[in-house]
């Protein structure tokens, strides 16, 4: 069963705009396992600390991976530890961010991203 890294961006890009984020991926990709970067949760938990919509995003995007397997980060950068975690474990990274979407594509990981309220792999 494949693995799903989920990147902050994507998390709080579905809470802002609901979607069938977990269908769509299930469509693409069969069964899979979502997985939360203990670095990503905490950059969730530093983000819902603050006021106004996006620690409110933030905080309900916490709420949601809470239920994910969770992986631990090294010292790197959460996008570095995003890139890793992803070679390692040949996972898909879900994300909203195209800037690592495309460090993601070019270490030739599969990326799964927001396309018109749709989830749909990125290339």
């Amino acid at each position: 069963m494949p693995k799903v890294i989920f990147d902050s961006s994507f998390l709080m890009a579905v809470v802002e705009r609901p979607t069938t984020w977990f269908e769509d991926i299930t469509d693409e990709l069969g069964r899979f396992e979502p997985v939360l970067l203990d670095c990503v949760a905490s950059e969730l938990k530093r983000l819902a600390e603050g006021e106004g919509k996006k620690a409110r995003y933030a905080s309900l995007a916490l709420e949601i991976g809470a239920k994910f397997d969770s992986l631990a980060c090294g010292g790197a950068s959460v996008d570095d530890e995003l890139v890793s975690a992803a070679l390692a474990q040949r996972a898909v990274v879900a994300t909203a961010d195209r800037e690592i979407g495309g460090t993601l594509r070019a270490s030739r990981i599969r990326v799964m991203g927001l396309s018109r309220g749709r989830v749909r792999e990125l290339r």
